[in-house]
């Protein structure tokens, strides 16, 4: 694993790349302007060893046209002192950043971890689609020797949601990421309350609560199986 990651290492054009002499950022300037309690600026100054703006994806670079709302998308890279990842703090401030610029500039995290990277993108809430809450996202782990991050897209609003797909559903598609994340994120709920209903039914004696159990783990698998289904018909739909 190299001392430092680079735009190009990631699969970014060069042209996207931020010279190394300019792309470190102070940690007071990270957080200056947030809203955040004493323990979180304190945790977030012991948690991360360095920020590095690794690139700037915009057209002006790029030649992709704006999106509808997005102008840019910041690629910063988190080195972590240890395991912990100040997640408030850099979810804080990817929403400062959207909302400060009317949603034009987004924030994409490069967080190396030893062997590759991981990355991390804040996604706002869209209720309509099932999404009731703004949140951070992080990815799987990456390998360097791998394909990286994919610029994919006819405009920046679709290279944000491509980037988002890839770090929150590990696939490059655009196309309807808040209703896939929904979709995935449900299917992972009601996987667990399947085992604990498949556990409680284990346990049980006596044969009303054992059916009551039953009767539960059928409405969970046959929602399972209906989200699973639609999670495959939108893939394939997409592709």
């Amino acid at each position: 694993m190299p001392a430092s990651l680079t735009a190009t290492m990631l699969g970014l054009p060069s042209i996207t790349a931020v010279p190394a002499n300019k792309g470190r950022l102070p940690k007071e300037a990270f957080y200056q302007g947030l809203e955040i309690t004493v323990r979180l600026k304190r945790q977030f100054i012991d948690d991360i060893e360095s920020l590095t703006m690794l690139a700037l994806i915009r057209s002006k670079e790029t030649g992709i046209p704006d999106g509808k709302h997005v102008r840019e998308i910041s690629v910063i890279e988190v080195k972590l002192k240890g395991e912990r990842l100040p997640a408030a703090v850099l979810e804080q401030f990817a929403r400062f950043r959207d909302d400060m610029t009317h949603h034009a500039v987004k924030v994409l995290y490069v967080i190396p971890d030893g062997t590759g990277y991981k990355t991390a993108v804040f996604r706002n809430a869209n209720v309509n689609e099932g999404i009731h809450k703004g949140r951070l996202y992080v990815s799987e782990p990456h390998s360097l020797n791998k394909s990286g991050i994919r610029i994919a897209g006819t405009d920046l609003e679709q290279v944000w949601d491509s980037l988002c797909s890839q770090t929150a559903l590990n696939d490059e598609t655009p196309k309807n990421v808040d209703q896939r994340i929904a979709i995935r994120e449900r299917i992972m709920k009601l996987s667990a309350e399947q085992q604990r209903l498949k556990t409680a039914h284990a346990k049980a004696r006596q044969i009303g609560r054992r059916n009551e159990l039953w009767n539960q783990l059928r409405k969970v698998a046959d929602e399972l199986d209906r989200l699973k289904r639609r999670e495959i018909s939108g893939a394939l739909k997409n592709g």
